[in-house]
């Protein structure tokens, strides 16, 4: 069994279409599936159509970008969710996303770049999957974004804008409102602190931990599947694939277990 429980589409950052990501998964030898779309499910039916295709099971899921006090962005992710019950909170996160957007564009325009929303939104193709690498790009960055993130758009940067909605809690409310089981993405990739990490998931009622994850650590990751033992909460896992290109998430099967547990599918509630 390979299980990722993390992936994406361009239906929001990812490189390939749903139905694309899924063949994908299906070469690589993945057995159990999760497309997580940023704050977006328009691509989970093509992705389940696919996969009944080719033999995988798909978990239909979301990924639900928040805040709190550690992270100002937070990812939860929401597995077995209700796609009519969660849609409205896609929408309200992506109409927030597009105004979040103007406002990075207005601080740019202020740094002295010559860019407009529209040029976004060319380069995310979809107004309502904009993000901040589309911002990147529209405004000349090419290659490794990443100095110009420093520069400009991570917390504390020149054009940085916090996202106001919602919080983590208010995540994990509405992922459970929708049918689903809450999990906490990648901790370790979101907070440096131990014992930041350690508050948040004893803090937050969520249902499970990203446990297994390319950038975890040996001993982030035993820190991780000790309060999942302790808390009773699932240990999940994914290689958070985004494409064959992406400079750090590009091949399925990219997580180390380290020989300490195996990773769990969260049952369906």
């Amino acid at each position: 069994m390979l299980i990722e429980l993390q992936s994406h589409s361009t239906v929001s950052d990812g490189q390939l279409a749903p139905a694309e990501v899924v063949a994908e998964a299906a070469a690589a030898g993945v057995t159990t599936l999760a497309l997580t779309d940023h704050d977006a499910i328009a691509g989970v039916a093509e992705a389940a159509e696919e996969a009944e295709r080719v033999g995988i099971e798909l978990v239909p899921a979301i990924e639900m970008s928040c805040v709190h006090e550690y992270a100002e962005d937070l990812h939860i992710c929401g597995y077995w969710v209700d796609l009519g019950k969660i849609a409205p909170a896609c929408e309200r996160a992506q109409h927030e996303r597009v105004s979040r957007a103007g406002e990075i564009v207005e601080k740019l325009r202020g740094e002295g770049f010559d860019l407009h929303l529209e040029d976004a939104v060319r380069e995310a193709g979809d107004a309502l999957s904009i993000g901040r690498p589309h911002i990147a790009r529209a405004a000349g960055a090419t290659g490794d974004l990443g100095p110009f993130f420093e520069q400009y758009l991570v917390p504390g940067a020149k054009a940085f804008v916090p996202r106001s909605w919602p919080s983590a809690e208010q995540a994990v409310a509405t992922i459970r409102a929708a049918g689903g089981v809450a999990v906490i993405a990648h901790p370790y990739w979101d907070i440096d602190a131990r014992h930041e990490v350690d508050d948040l998931i004893r803090s937050l009622d969520a249902d499970g931990v990203e446990t297994f994850y390319p950038t975890h650590s040996r001993e982030q990751t035993e820190h991780l599947l000790e309060l999942c033992n302790e808390l009773d909460l699932v240990p999940t896992a994914s290689s958070d694939y985004h494409g064959p290109t992406h400079k750090t998430f590009a091949a399925f099967g990219a997580y180390d277990t380290y020989g300490l547990a195996e990773p769990r599918v969260p049952p369906r509630p």
